[in-house]
């Protein structure tokens, strides 16, 4: 017996690499999560002090509301309408703006690294679907001229 970690087996199966898009999605659904939260707190706080013409209860709910519907979307990105549900979730945040302003940008950032989560996350998986593609068709050739 010796105290030498033993190299892993070549062959051993690696465990399959996550789509791009799908953590990109579900990162910037927590964030945003995270974002409405304190967002909420600040919407409250105005509202209790009498800063905006609003129902503290309101402020409080809906924000609550929003939150939990972000993280539930960033749980279901894995499904098609998962991510539909994230672009629809992307208006309350811009809409929040007509109540405090500041929120609005903050809205307006997280749509931008929204869509920009999708199209690089979507062009880093065609890259990798490529790349294995090619890596496939070159392990089959290299296969059948070993062979002959």
């Amino acid at each position: 017996m010796t105290d030498q970690p033993q190299p892993r087996d070549a062959e051993a199966p690696a465990k399959p690499q996550r789509p791009a898009t799908l953590v990109f999605t579900q990162a910037v659904l927590v964030l945003e999560a995270f974002a409405a939260l304190f967002a909420t707190l600040v919407a409250w706080s105005f509202a209790r002090n009498g800063l905006i013409d609003a129902a503290p209860g309101w402020m409080l709910g809906g924000g609550v509301a929003l939150m939990l519907a972000l993280g539930y979307a960033s749980g279901q990105q894995k499904r098609r309408w998962g991510r539909i549900l994230g672009w629809i979730l992307q208006v309350p945040m811009l809409l929040a703006g007509l109540i405090v302003p500041a929120i609005a940008v903050i809205g307006a950032v997280f749509l931008v690294i929204w869509i920009m989560g999708l199209r690089l996350g979507g062009r880093i998986d065609r890259e990798r679907a490529e790349r294995d593609a090619a890596a496939s068709a070159g392990d089959a050739g290299g296969a059948t001229e070993s062979s002959q």
